[in-house]
């Protein structure tokens, strides 16, 4: 029996209840549930009345659920004691993935549904401790915070597969606690690892992290990456996203050994320069960063990679030519440039050709200055090298009317001497309406007989009347598809 994702939601939706007893004439405690609960509020306060006559002890109660139609969920829940309880008939697995889709406080509130669920949520597999548990429980004492967590992974029965932790929003005047935390879960097998800590945390990881075997996936926030001198790698480490993440040396280079990892994501990290990563089956890289400070070198070998995401919000001072070797690489499917990145592999002139063909490439995201010809004209080439493009989103980083030699040149056909069979979907972020910019939507109008939609995303209000005539001019671009839509989406706050 299996359940999809909306299925799994929709039970725990259900399930998830406020556990209130309250003591009623008759002896017994009744159980209020969100759904299904009969009140009878008074001048004096609230009175309970009990469901169905004299409610038996809270240990024999027995929860139904019927998933189905509106009506069923609209009656509620039901409690008895003789029809079958369906929830609990669930293989276990499934059972896992509702309580894992519940906040951590409710799931552990289900252990007094009957004996059968006592300690169920204590050997649930997922431990999901998000930011608004942890500052909830911050916001008593912080020896509150840190005695719950302590009780948390004291209860808790088998292993650890997924352990995530946020304490972004916590002031922690010591970190042994954390340290504490990690060392429990790195000894009972944890898969997936998340921890995030606060923007000002000089937090340094605890080597029992660097010695994990079992770990799978591993995401990082604000903290210190220094390895021991004994750090040999992650062997099975599949995904790996740094993020805020200070790297600190302990030679001359930074090296982990990963030869699983499919994923390397590397968002706004400090000390970048001196990481090594080796894995032969990288297959999607992202670089994030506000100064190019990335040594690409160790990804050259990549051969598997399919997705490269570098976004740099600055000017780069590197070699081209190791650019254009990552570029080149037969694997690529997916391709993300700035504008920065741009004007490097321009070299601020007019490009005529490029050294290689993107023969895989389906879907090319750039970042443009449409106020420099160079990019512009780089951009028209790397389009002209991808004939298996389908998708293409482009970013207007800025933008002038003043530049009329751009204008010119995207208003000759020699720009873009051949058609675009494959292109199929066409997405303009930030879209200001400058000449440059409608030039270059009207070239790929005439030039793509494949294509089925140009959106087109406004950045800022402007009058009623300006953005008319800009609507009316794009629709009345020539279009070599006659499937071709135009959408244009209005600036919005």
């Amino acid at each position: 029996m299996g359940f999809g994702g909306g299925e799994w939601q929709q039970v725990a939706t259900r399930v998830m209840v406020r556990f209130r007893f309250r003591k009623i004439e008759s002896g017994y405690w009744d159980l209020g549930w969100r759904y299904g609960e009969r009140r009878r509020r008074g001048g004096d306060g609230e009175k309970i009345r009990p469901i169905g006559g004299r409610p038996p002890p809270v240990d024999d109660f027995r929860l139904r659920c019927t998933v189905g139609k509106r009506g069923d969920a609209e009656r509620g829940i039901s409690m008895t004691q003789d029809r079958e309880d369906r929830i609990s008939a669930l293989p276990r697995n499934i059972i896992d993935g509702i309580l894992g889709l519940l906040p951590v406080e409710d799931a552990a509130r289900s252990s007094i549904l009957s004996k059968e669920w006592r300690y169920i949520w204590a050997t649930l597999p997922y431990l999901v401790l998000d930011k608004l548990f942890c500052n909830k429980l911050a916001a008593r004492s912080q020896y509150v915070f840190k005695e719950t967590i302590d009780k948390i992974l004291l209860q808790h029965l088998g292993d650890v597969v997924k352990f995530d932790l946020d304490v972004s929003g916590v002031q922690l005047s010591l970190c042994p606690d954390i340290d504490r935390w990690m060392l429990y879960v790195t000894r009972n097998g944890v898969k997936k690892l998340t921890l995030n800590m606060s923007n000002n945390s000089t937090y340094k990881l605890p080597s029992y992290i660097y010695n994990c075997p079992t770990l799978t996936h591993l995401k990082l926030f604000n903290c210190v990456f220094k390895p021991p001198t004994s750090f040999l790698g992650f062997p099975k480490l599949v995904t790996l996203h740094l993020e805020q993440i200070t790297f600190v040396p302990t030679a001359e280079f930074c090296v982990i050994n990963a030869p699983l990892l499919v994923l390397l994501a590397l968002m706004y990290c400090n000390g970048t320069k001196y990481l090594n990563i080796g894995s032969s089956r990288l297959n999607t890289l992202v670089v994030c960063e506000n100064h190019y400070n990335v040594e690409l070198s160790c990804f050259m070998n990549c051969k598997s990679l399919t997705a490269l995401h570098l976004v740099i919000h600055n000017s780069i001072s590197a070699e081209r030519s190791k650019f254009e070797k990552l570029l080149s690489l037969p694997t690529l499917k997916v391709l993300n440039l700035t504008a920065p990145f741009l004007e490097l592999l321009s070299a601020g002139a007019v490009p005529q050709g490029l050294p290689f063909t993107l023969n895989c490439l389906s879907n090319l995201m750039l970042g443009v200055n449409f106020s420099q010809m160079s990019q512009i004209s780089y951009s028209l080439e790397l389009i002209k090298s991808s004939p298996n493009l389908s998708k293409l989103e482009i970013l207007v980083s800025a933008s002038s009317d003043t530049v009329e030699a751009v204008s010119e040149y995207l208003d000759t056909p020699d720009c873009l001497d051949q058609p675009l069979n494959k292109l199929k979907y066409v997405v303009i972020h930030l879209f200001t309406g400058s000449n440059t910019e409608l030039f270059f939507v009207k070239l790929l109008f005439a030039r793509c007989p494949s294509l089925t939609s140009m959106s087109i995303k406004q950045v800022k209000p402007s009058g009623s009347k300006e953005e008319r005539n800009i609507v009316i001019e794009l629709a009345r671009f020539r279009r070599a598809s006659p499937k071709a839509e135009l959408l244009y989406f209005p600036y919005s706050d």
